[in-house]
């Protein structure tokens, strides 16, 4: 059966197609912008089709004599100006997405959300697939998070039209492939001692090889219309614990005190301004600089007891992040 995935330029869906590969599945076609750096590609034999997820068009081509999509693509910012980018891409993208394999008669699509649609929680009671506290993440104005809760509700509407979707919401992804980077930055940051201290805050983080295997068990047999949360039981980390293994690993002094929370927001309100003047989208902005001192913590036990996704220490993760920025020219 043909597979189609989307995304294939990034961290998550560069590593998902080489995963498929290396599985053993061949029959693999991938959607890209003729733009894209698709580095993860260069030595597969994958079939690609160019086009872009706001030209329905595009995607009806792409979809022909598919069977499986993997939808992975996204826009993620959260900067304020790219609202607009992001509800193009996010939502009328996964609608478009959807519509094409409804038409195409694809027999299951594995969705690609992300566990900031459920909303923040503790690390005494992380939170599950029934989490409803979305409103605890919409307070921070996220263009990413905000489009990409919408897109969710927009892909179950199609469940009631007869499509086979699976949700799957990971954590924290790291890995080799993070090409921009993404969540690799921040261990770039502190490869390069350019991070003297971290946020209040804390993450799950998860291997992202872990999340591939998990989209896969996903696909093969997860249930329709259910959500998944790709995490790893012992990822449950403060921003703190994480700078700190980071440090370790790489050889390198770890962030030695906590940035006191009016500074990184008055920091990021300064870059919101300096942002917009000049044109470019700061690393940090208010968005960022407050979601740090956020706590997003998650349980994956109903992906383990009903997919089996793999939990693979974090240490892992790192370790081949920081061989692949060194060998790639970011270390």
């Amino acid at each position: 059966m043909k597979t189609l995935l989307t995304g294939a330029s990034g961290l998550l869906g560069g590593n998902l197609v080489r995963h498929l590969w290396f599985q053993g599945e061949r029959d693999l076609r991938v959607l890209l912008r003729k733009s894209s750096r698709a580095l993860a590609l260069m030595d597969l034999d994958v079939e690609v089709v160019y086009g872009d997820l706001r030209d329905s068009a595009s995607l009806d081509r792409a979809m022909e004599g598919v069977s499986l999509v993997y939808h992975c693509a996204a826009l993620v910012s959260q900067w304020k100006p790219n609202y607009k980018k992001c509800y193009e891409t996010n939502v009328q993208g996964t609608i478009n997405v959807m519509t094409s394999a409804i038409k195409a008669g694809v027999k299951r699509v594995v969705y690609v959300s992300t566990v900031d649609t459920l909303g923040l929680s503790s690390l005494s009671n992380p939170a599950d697939e029934n989490w409803q506290e979305h409103e605890s993440m919409a307070r921070y104005g996220s263009p990413y998070t905000d489009t990409k809760y919408e897109a969710e509700k927009q892909a179950k509407q199609f469940l009631a039209k007869g499509l086979d979707l699976v949700i799957v919401k990971p954590t924290y992804m790291i890995g080799e492939w993070d090409i921009k980077p993404t969540s690799g930055q921040m261990i770039v940051q502190i490869c390069k001692g350019r991070a003297p201290g971290y946020p209040g805050g804390g993450n799950n983080f998860v291997d992202v090889l872990d999340v591939c295997e998990g989209m896969r068990l996903a696909m093969e047999k997860g249930k329709r219309g259910e959500d998944y949360i790709l995490a790893n039981e012992s990822g449950n980390m403060t921003y703190q614990e994480f700078f700190t293994l980071v440090a370790k690993i790489a050889g390198v002094k770890p962030p030695v005190f906590k940035i006191p929370y009016s500074f990184a927001v008055l920091s990021g309100y300064i870059f919101d301004v300096l942002g917009r003047v000049f044109r470019f989208e700061p690393d940090i902005n208010s968005v960022t600089a407050r979601m740090g001192y956020a706590d997003h913590y998650f349980t994956a036990k109903k992906a383990i007891a009903e997919l089996g996704i793999p939990q693979t220490p974090i240490e892992n993760a790192i370790k081949r992040a920081i061989a692949w920025f060194t060998r790639y020219g970011y270390l």
